[in-house]
């Protein structure tokens, strides 16, 4: 937003109204352009960080653990269930059955997605 008539109550309202930056005249044209360049990167940016999450969910999807038989159909069907609650979930196994490859599978489809897998 460019104005003339600078006041920071104006530059908060235009700010939470969804402007990117808050500029007073008289302006420098280079000013403008690094505002410009600025604002385009954080959109490639939000863009970006859209994508890789929508590429990391898919990674860690049901699809990458394998089988069709009536056990994994019911694991499937249990893992959808219980992903998008608040539950604590305890994956017990022998080694290399895919327990890591379930608990991904479940905090990538979960409501905490967003945050570190830990």
């Amino acid at each position: 937003m460019i104005t003339a008539f600078a006041s920071a109550d104006t530059a908060i309202q235009a700010m939470r109204e969804g402007a990117y930056d808050y500029i007073t005249k008289p302006f420098k044209v280079d000013e403008i352009r690094l505002i410009i360049r600025n604002a385009l990167e954080k959109k490639h940016l939000q863009k970006e960080n859209v994508l890789l999450k929508e590429a990391v969910k898919e990674r860690f999807r049901f699809g990458n653990i394998i089988g069709q038989s009536p056990k994994m159909q019911a694991l499937y069907d249990l893992l959808e269930k219980v992903a998008p609650t608040k539950t604590n979930v305890l994956i017990t196994g022998e080694s290399g059955t895919g327990k890591k490859l379930v608990a991904k599978a479940i905090h990538y489809d979960s409501p905490r997605k967003d945050k570190p897998f830990v």
